[in-house]
């Protein structure tokens, strides 16, 4: 049985290839469970890796779209396209060929002391270097945010919350739905 990586590097090879081309539907998960041979669980974790990798794109009640060509690395690699969605339900790189450029970085935390400093619990205030550097990195022409106004959180969801719970008094919205 193959492994749902195997299949989603054949999907991939054929858009190489030309063959499945750009704008081209996929077939509905079942049916692509059906002619692979494969449990529905699988097909959708072929088509999740392939939205991974940016090679595909699902649309709610239309299907799965093969994408177009990208013109090339972008100059930031965390850069997004703003007229992407951002998908809060799956972890996975947010850009494509993300591993390739984390990899280099990551290889210094292959020493366990290294690797224990990197995995030890982290206050979400962080620490000042660490403000300092997210600060640098958010600023954007002659806007930079201070340092000490930085938290830190682990994944997306965090972030929506804590932002919304210090906008949005408790039960503030209580009404809305009236």
């Amino acid at each position: 049985m193959d492994d749902f990586r195997g299949i989603a590097d054949r999907i991939a090879l054929d858009i190489a290839r030309g063959r499945l081309r750009a704008g081209q539907r996929l077939p509905p998960q079942r049916a692509f469970a059906r002619r692979h041979g494969i449990a529905a669980s699988t097909a959708g974790r072929v088509y999740a890796e392939l939205v991974r990798r940016g090679l595909v794109v699902g649309e709610v009640g239309r299907g799965t779209f093969v994408r177009a060509a990208q013109a090339g690395p972008q100059g930031r690699a965390l850069v997004e396209d703003g007229a992407a969605r951002v998908n809060l339900e799956l972890n996975y790189p947010s850009v494509p060929g993300q591993s390739e450029l984390l990899a280099p970085a990551l290889a210094p935390l292959l020493r366990p002391d290294a690797l224990a400093d990197a995995l030890r619990p982290a206050a979400a205030d962080g620490t000042p270097h660490a403000r300092e550097a997210a600060a640098e990195l958010l600023a954007t022409g002659d806007w930079r945010p201070g340092p000490g106004r930085i938290l830190f959180t682990g994944n997306a969801r965090q972030a929506l919350a804590a932002t919304l719970g210090s906008l949005v008094r408790p039960g503030a919205g209580s009404g809305w739905n009236r």
